[in-house]
């Protein structure tokens, strides 16, 4: 399915050397956000779009995952500080998933001046590596889990999945 044999475009001025060293595949996962529990994005979604409800991992927080086919699309995080009738939505972050190992992301991401934080999916070998951008933009990176590292963000003890407001 992935194919890391593909000739590279040439470097422009503006990017690093080590940024063409390896470009790994990377696919879109999902979008997550928290909000009220009848949120017009979430009708939206499941009325309009057709998308269903399916597999979420045992986080220790609500909400659900929607589909569509089995492409998870959407994660929506039930925040009863939200309120759906206003409208009231906050962005958590957009999702990517690869089979670079966590290591080689890890080992790239700590040569950035990017803070990150690591998770791990309950009861899976997959690592969520939590990356905050500028503006408090937030990328979650789903790879296979290949370390030994303790997780930085405990699902157990944050109930929470890591966010801008939390990192």
């Amino acid at each position: 399915m992935f194919s890391h044999n593909q000739p590279q475009p040439p470097a422009t001025s503006n990017e690093s050397a080590s940024t063409n060293a390896f470009v790994a595949e990377w696919r879109f996962d999902h979008l997550s956000v928290s909000m009220g529990a009848d949120h017009a994005l979430r009708r939206l979604f499941e009325g309009v779009m057709g998308f269903q409800t399916g597999f979420r991992p045992p986080f220790p927080f609500p909400g659900r995952w929607l589909y569509q086919d089995k492409q998870a699309i959407l994660h929506a995080i039930d925040d009863t500080s939200l309120s759906a009738d206003a409208g009231e939505l906050r962005f958590n972050h957009i999702a990517f998933t690869s089979t670079q190992p966590a290591s080689t992301v890890i080992a790239q991401l700590q040569t950035t001046a990017f803070p990150f934080k690591v998770a791990r999916i309950p009861e899976d070998s997959i690592a969520q590596i939590f990356v905050q951008l500028p503006g408090n933009f937030v990328v979650e990176l789903d790879v296979p889990d290949d370390t030994d590292r303790p997780p930085s963000h405990v699902y157990s003890a944050t109930c929470s999945a890591p966010s801008a407001d939390n990192f």
